[in-house]
């Protein structure tokens, strides 16, 4: 039996969506999202494409890229980028 249940999810800063929200990570190659951030700290495919901060060389699949999106996440919380909602709640995707 599937159990759905709500969360306090982490959403984009309300007060500058625009430069946090970013197209799906599935949607740009690497060369598309990196120049997509390119002068935007705040844009969320420094997280969910987090190779665009390493080298070009690297691997997308790398161990580095994985411990990279962790650090920008954790990054982007701190900052407040990225902001918890006060309670639980069910979100549609």
């Amino acid at each position: 039996m599937v159990k759905v249940r709500r969360f306090a999810a982490h959403l984009a800063n309300k007060e500058c969506p625009d430069k946090v929200i970013s197209p799906a990570y599935d949607t740009l190659n690497t060369a598309e999202a990196r120049e997509m951030a390119e002068g935007n700290p705040m844009c969320f495919l420094h997280v969910n494409k987090p190779e665009i901060d390493l080298s070009p060389e690297t691997d997308p699949y790398d161990k580095s890229v994985y411990l990279k999106g962790r650090e920008n996440l954790q990054h982007f919380i701190e900052k407040g980028y990225l902001q918890q909602d006060t309670e639980a709640t069910f979100y549609i995707y």
